[in-house]
């Protein structure tokens, strides 16, 4: 058995940033992840990365931006892009070499003063009557599981959230358990280098083309001169008739076919892209980055929001130890935290992809080629935002006769409106949590049930 002051479950963004942030403050941390050490931070995924992130931790951490070899290309544009229709969304990011930035941000962590306990993963979260008390873990290459007690757990074991699905729900009723197929994509992505350079550079592609499962996308950006990563993903509860390699090659070869580039590596992975748990923390225990849901439900890049969000655990958690005091109410301002940073960001993202499973690609284009839906109207719903009584009342005169679309961004419309006032009312205290996720609940069935 060990005790320490803080466990963490996972050495992703989330997990690093959390356990360093602590031990910066001068608390025991201890950090467990099942890769070997050297491996900690290399993980199959997009490897675009939002610039707002990076500026919260050089700003409160006085960690510096990537730089040399972490950094594959910078990102000026999100461009989304269909059959016959292409326009940017937003930008200014980086597309990082995951493995050398995670493996800085460990080093930092140890310098901080963080035990790495490397080969090692969670069998089960460990609690008494009132909180969460630390972790039952094993060793690679031992059987025998030993535990970890701490004051709090700090779960980021990514999509499986180990230690978040074994706490009892008859103890903790306010933390969620499970995942719909709905609210979860399976994804495949290779690195290739091409024979020739490419023309990709500055701008992330979400390719949404008609022979992937809605609201499915192919993606395609840069890794460098020559290289690029390119992938394919759509939700589990989708259909589909070919496998999605299968699919991965047919898009891929509509821009480069075989013998123009070769494969440098590749993986599959799933990650959960739904809105962010509303509430994420109980006694002794606060859930971060894919273990919490916080990847973005629309461009699904989920490592930004991971290293935000480890940081407001840590910063949370080093209040707790030094009020001692680790219940659900002294914990409960990392979920305020969250929902101010992006989670009402998030949620409204999630109505932009829901309408995109009812429109589908045909009707957008429709929306667009007609002139009935312009890229500033679009760009405003995407970000969130209503449109004003004007700009609906023109769009409903050009819809004749596809009112069932305008029917659809009307929804998105409302129910922006709807999370806008939700969101203002999120409780201060777990106290008001069971009836305001209650309305929450209500809101976004309604919306997933048109």
């Amino acid at each position: 058995m060990a005790n320490t002051d803080v466990l963490v479950v996972g050495g992703g963004p989330a997990g690093v940033l959390s356990a360093l942030t602590i031990a910066k403050k001068g608390y025991k941390v201890i950090l467990i992840d099942a890769k070997p050490f050297e491996e900690i931070g290399n993980k199959i995924c997009g490897d675009a990365i939002n610039l707002g992130p990076l500026k919260l931790l050089e700003k409160e951490l006085g960690i510096p931006l990537p730089h040399g070899e972490e950094v594959a290309d910078i990102v000026e544009a999100l461009v989304f892009q269909t059959d016959r229709v292409t326009f940017p969304l937003f930008g200014d990011g980086f597309v990082l070499n995951r493995h050398p930035y995670g493996q800085r941000l460990l080093k930092i962590a140890v310098e901080s003063g963080v035990e790495v306990r490397a080969d090692t993963k969670a069998v089960s979260a460990i609690v008494d009557e009132t909180s969460v008390t630390g972790a039952l873990v094993r060793e690679k290459g031992n059987k025998e599981a030993y535990e970890i007690k701490a004051y709090i757990t700090i779960d980021c074991s990514g999509r499986n959230y180990q230690i978040r699905k074994t706490i009892p729900s008859e103890l903790f009723p306010n933390l969620e358990r499970k995942m719909a197929k709905r609210d979860v994509a399976a994804s495949y992505r290779e690195i290739i280098r091409l024979k020739e350079d490419h023309h990709y550079e500055k701008k992330i592609l979400l390719i949404y083309d008609s022979i992937i499962p809605e609201p499915g996308y192919f993606w395609i950006f840069s890794k460098g001169t020559k290289r690029l990563n390119i992938g394919i993903g759509w939700y589990l509860d989708m259909s589909v008739e070919k496998g999605m390699k299968e699919l991965f090659r047919d898009v891929l070869h509509k821009y480069y076919p075989p013998r123009t580039y070769e494969v440098e590596d590749k993986g599959g992975y799933t990650i959960p892209t739904r809105y962010p748990l509303m509430n994420a923390v109980a006694s002794g225990f606060i859930a971060a980055g894919d273990s919490a849901f916080h990847v973005n439900p629309f461009s699904a890049e989920g490592h930004g929001p991971a290293l935000s969000a480890g940081y407001y655990a840590g910063k949370i958690a080093s209040e707790a130890l030094k009020a001692k005091d680790v219940t659900e109410q002294q914990l409960w301002g990392y979920n305020i935290a969250v929902m101010k940073d992006f989670g009402l960001s998030h949620t409204k993202l999630q109505l932009f992809t829901e309408a995109l499973r009812k429109v589908k690609t045909p009707g957008l284009e429709y929306l667009f080629k007609r002139k009935i839906l312009t890229q500033d109207q679009f760009m405003t719903l995407h970000g969130g935002n209503s449109l004003g009584k004007v700009d609906i009342f023109k769009i409903i005169l050009k819809g004749f006769p596809r009112y069932d679309l305008l029917y659809n961004l009307y929804k998105i419309a409302k129910g922006v409106q709807k999370f806008d006032h939700l969101f203002a009312r999120y409780p201060s205290t777990p106290q008001g949590f069971s009836e305001w996720e209650n309305e929450f609940m209500s809101i976004m069935n309604d919306i997933r049930n048109w």
